[in-house]
């Protein structure tokens, strides 16, 4: 049953606004809050009664992993949440800060606290160290260029070394983090690993040369590769893809598995925290953009209740990065909150 602040609300929004805005409401019905609500901690716009919870989907890094587990403010507990590790069945204790996951589970009438059902990770590479640049605190791995700032957590480095000078060229290294609009990963999580049983990337088509595609600068060639998830077009620039394979040099990747990435996140309350891939106009104005998930890239639309924390409408552009919480409805998320976070992850 719908709260009484919700239908009061909903008659005022239609009484005042419905003949200027009937576009926009007829495309997402029942989906207007007038409620309080925020992101980093005050949770999804919606109503509730004490003691009632919502269904929520957060995708973004871990901050803090104890006996709860904070995404985007976010204080979950874990007990009895299934996990899955890079399409592997894992226990809650694999999850570590600076992951980023997807959340599925309800949140508390206080938007603060919940319980999560479903925890995915996967990580953005898996594999050698190609090189490492000091001076500009980069890495690359796999052809991937991984930007790292104070707020990376290293693990698994040897002795009592930090940060960059705990790894070297040829080390194996899991990195987890959020893509932004050139490729490039701002890196969350570095993980140096002492045994890989198969390198993996993922990222985004940029070119397709015969029988192999390239991720940035690595060249997949996918002669001999199971092609899963795709249409009848098969592969295309563009395309957001998982490989699986063996590594034949530093450059070329031999493809086993490819797997085109999608959201496909369940309809209902969502949090997202990610960058701006492009944006998307009526006329010339804003309609919506494009957030880049590590599950593909998701639809974002505006609507005239959109509310702006950290920045306005202006800030909105391609490589910005944002925290954004709304309500998904057939694979397009309508924004009832949109943050602008500083670049530093």
């Amino acid at each position: 049953m719908k709260s009484e602040r919700y239908l009061i609300c909903k008659r005022r929004l239609f009484a005042k606004e419905w003949l200027l805005f009937l576009p926009i409401f007829s495309l997402f019905p029942a989906m207007i809050s007038c409620s309080g609500g925020g992101i980093g901690g005050s949770g999804v716009s919606i109503s509730t009664s004490a003691g009632e919870q919502y269904g929520i989907t957060s995708i973004g890094p871990v901050t803090q992993m104890s006996s709860i587990m904070m995404v985007n403010g976010i204080e979950f507990k874990t007990t009895g949440a299934t996990v899955t590790l890079d399409g592997l069945t894992s226990d809650v204790k694999d999850i570590q800060v600076g992951m980023v996951v997807k959340v599925e589970g309800s949140v508390d009438a206080d938007g603060k606290t919940g319980s999560a059902n479903a925890i995915v990770f996967e990580p953005n590479a898996l594999g050698p160290i190609d090189s490492i640049d000091l001076a500009k605190n980069t890495l690359k791995v796999m052809g991937q260029t991984i930007l790292i700032d104070e707020q990376t957590t290293f693990a698994g480095l040897p002795g009592s070394t930090t940060g960059l000078a705990g790894l070297a060229a040829n080390d194996l290294a899991e990195i987890s983090g959020l893509t932004d609009a050139g490729g490039n990963i701002k890196a969350t999580r570095i993980t140096r690993k002492t045994d890989i049983i198969r390198p993996e990337v993922s990222g985004r088509v940029s070119s397709l040369p015969s029988n192999a595609f390239n991720i940035n600068t690595l060249t997949v060639d996918y002669s001999n590769a199971i092609f899963d998830r795709f249409g009848p077009l098969g592969i295309q620039p563009g395309d957001f893809v998982e490989i699986k394979g063996n590594l034949t040099s530093l450059t070329i990747l031999q493809a086993d598995i490819i797997e085109k990435k999608s959201p496909d996140f369940k309809d209902g309350n969502i949090e997202i925290e990610g960058f701006i891939d492009s944006l998307f106009y009526a006329g010339q104005s804003i309609s919506g953009f494009a957030i880049i998930t590590p599950f593909g890239l998701q639809r974002v639309e505006l609507t005239n209740s959109t509310e702006f924390s950290g920045g306005q409408l202006d800030k909105l552009k391609a490589g910005a990065r944002v925290e954004v919480e709304g309500t998904i409805l057939n694979n397009i998320m309508q924004a009832k909150k949109i943050a602008f976070l500083s670049s530093i992850i």
